[in-house]
C-alpha cells in the first residue's frame, strides 16, 4: 500500500548531526557525511529527512516542519500519529539508521 503525498504535505525532519559522532576528525568529515546520509537514508512515504552539520549548539538537534512552517513537538506528534507512528519510535528508528550510516561511512 504505497500512498502518494506531495512534498509540501510531508513532515520534514531537519536533523543536525553532531560532528563528534564521527570521531575525533568529525569536524572535517561531517559535511561529507551529511551529503552521504541525505543520499542513503530513505524516509517513510509521509516524511522527508534532511541532515546537516550541527556546529551551532544553540540550535535544536531536530526540527520538524511542513512546507517550511516549523512545528511544535505537539504538532509533530499529532502529524505522525495520523500515520500511526509514534514520534519517539520514529526518532529511535532514524537514530538506528543514522548509526548504521555512520558505520558504513567510516568504513569507506
Amino acid at each position: 500500500m504505497s500512498m502518494q503525498i506531495s512534498d509540501d504535505k510531508k513532515i520534514k525532519l531537519l536533523y543536525r548531526v553532531e560532528p563528534g559522532c564521527l570521531g575525533p576528525t568529525g569536524a572535517q568529515t561531517i559535511e561529507r557525511f551529511c551529503d552521504y546520509a541525505n543520499q542513503q537514508l530513505v524516509a517513510p512515504y509521509f516524511a522527508l529527512y534532511h541532515f546537516t552539520a550541527r556546529f551551532d549548539k544553540t540550535k535544536a538537534e531536530r526540527e520538524y516542519s511542513i512546507n517550511a512552517r516549523l512545528l511544535s513537538d505537539q504538532h509533530a506528534q499529532a502529524y505522525l500519529a495520523h500515520f500511526k507512528t509514534n514520534k519517539d519510535e520514529f526518532e529511535e528508528q532514524l537514530d538506528e539508521l543514522l548509526t548504521q550510516a555512520i558505520e558504513s561511512f567510516l568504513e569507506r
